[in-house]
């Protein structure tokens, strides 16, 4: 017998486990045959659910060294719920009546108190937050253009905003819980009014930290640009010191901030184990316990989700840009317009002058120095305004240019008064003589 999966599986067990938990519910809603808009479109998403996840296998089977382990819960939770909603919709169509394949009532369906929309909608939250761990694995691999970041930290924020939706619904239906538990018991009625009560001010506080943190972090860059700038005019030092003083307790807020997060995050989880076990208590059926721990572990993950989001936020909020725009090339002039250190390049209204040349992109340091030597004036490695002729193609094929195909026609050169050659086997003399 197979061992059951859980979070101390491998996490290429998880993905699999996710997988094939996908592909049978998409094959289990396909046999029926009516198929309204809201399943139809579920349908495409757990399609893009599992092309996500065997994006995920390869990455984890190519790249053995990246840390995807904050993924092992979201993945434990999609193959479960998958399993779980495709159980839901088993027992809705038997108790309709009728043939199997005829199934109707897709209206009737529940999962977790919510319709298929809102379950679908879970399912992109974890679709969305395994893209975007991949993206920020790849983002510390290579490169990116300026376009694809502005579209991660897009693809972040919408994604962030849809689980912050999912957790706002989930903790209410768990606050729903708690207060049922304390009615149907008086002796913990007052218990779990005061830790229900905690639990909000502990959230709260959380929003709290974050939104402070959030506005100094905004407030860094201006902060820093501004010391620059007066460093660049040589302006008083005193400027620049009351910067510095300032952006070092702006950190230590940040660092304070964080510290404080996380021990509001410790207190959070105790408070929310000590509901759920005052909650249990109270439930008299092994299916109502089964639903608690549904919705203690859909409020794990979705936090978890938030927080893969926010630390990618965060990485990619260091990825700097170098930008060229609108430039105008100088005429005979060798322009770089390039990164010698893997940072992202955009360019935008580039033009290049007559005759001159332009090279752009990721290049190193020693490929620059090589190219500039290549094109310096004393090795110009292309013809400009006055120099000799290209030799034109020979037409009758009578001779041949070996290195014509290689490094193109070539041209000739044409003696100049005071060159000198080396004739073998006698003294330097002019080439004129």
């Amino acid at each position: 017998m197979a061992e059951p999966v859980s979070l101390t599986s491998g996490l290429l067990t998880l993905v699999t486990f996710a997988f094939q938990s996908s592909v049978v519910l998409y094959k289990a809603i396909e046999s029926y045959r009516t198929h309204p808009k809201n399943v139809r479109d579920l349908k495409e998403e757990l399609e893009a659910l599992a092309a996500v996840l065997e994006s995920l296998s390869e990455t984890i089977e190519k790249h053995r060294d990246t840390d995807l382990t904050p993924l092992k819960l979201p993945l434990l939770r999609c193959g479960k719920a998958c399993r779980e909603f495709e159980d839901a919709v088993a027992k809705c169509s038997s108790r309709s009546g009728g043939p199997r394949t005829s199934f109707r009532d897709w209206a009737k369906l529940r999962y977790m108190g919510d319709g298929i929309d809102e379950f679908r909608r879970m399912l992109a939250g974890y679709k969305s937050t395994i893209t975007i761990a991949l993206a920020n694995a790849n983002l510390r691999q290579s490169s990116i253009s300026a376009e694809g970041l502005e579209k991660y930290k897009s693809i972040i924020h919408d994604t962030t905003a849809d689980l912050q939706d999912h957790l706002d619904n989930v903790n209410e239906k768990l606050k729903s819980e708690f207060v049922r538990a304390a009615e149907r018991s008086s002796e913990d009625a007052v218990l779990v009014r005061q830790m229900e009560e905690e639990r909000s001010s502990a959230q709260q506080c959380l929003v709290i930290c974050a939104q402070l943190s959030a506005h100094i972090k905004k407030v860094q860059p201006t902060l820093a640009a501004g010391r620059t700038q007066r460093s660049a005019d040589g302006r008083a030092a005193g400027g620049p010191v009351a910067e510095q003083i300032t952006a070092d307790g702006l950190e230590g807020c940040r660092d304070a901030l964080g510290a404080a997060s996380q021990r509001l995050e410790d207190h959070l989880k105790s408070v929310v184990d000590r509901l759920m076990a005052t909650t249990k208590r109270s439930l008299s059926s092994p299916e109502d316990a089964a639903k608690l721990e549904m919705l203690h572990t859909e409020w794990q993950t979705a936090r978890l989700c938030i927080d893969v989001c926010a630390k990618a936020n965060e990485n990619v909020t260091k990825v700097n840009i170098n930008v060229f725009d609108n430039i105008k090339g100088e005429d005979k002039v060798l322009q770089f317009f390039a990164s010698t250190t893997g940072r992202p390049v955009h360019a935008k209204d580039i033009s290049v002058g007559t005759e001159g040349v332009q090279f752009g992109g990721q290049l190193s340091d020693d490929t620059i120095q090589q190219i500039s030597r290549d094109f310096s004036p004393g090795a110009r490695m292309m013809p400009f305004e006055g120099d000799p002729q290209v030799t034109p193609p020979i037409a009758d094929g009578s001779q041949t240019v070996p290195f014509k195909d290689r490094y193109g026609m070539g041209y000739k050169l044409s003696p100049q008064a005071g060159a000198y050659v080396k004739d073998q086997g006698s003294d330097s003399r002019k080439a004129s003589d």
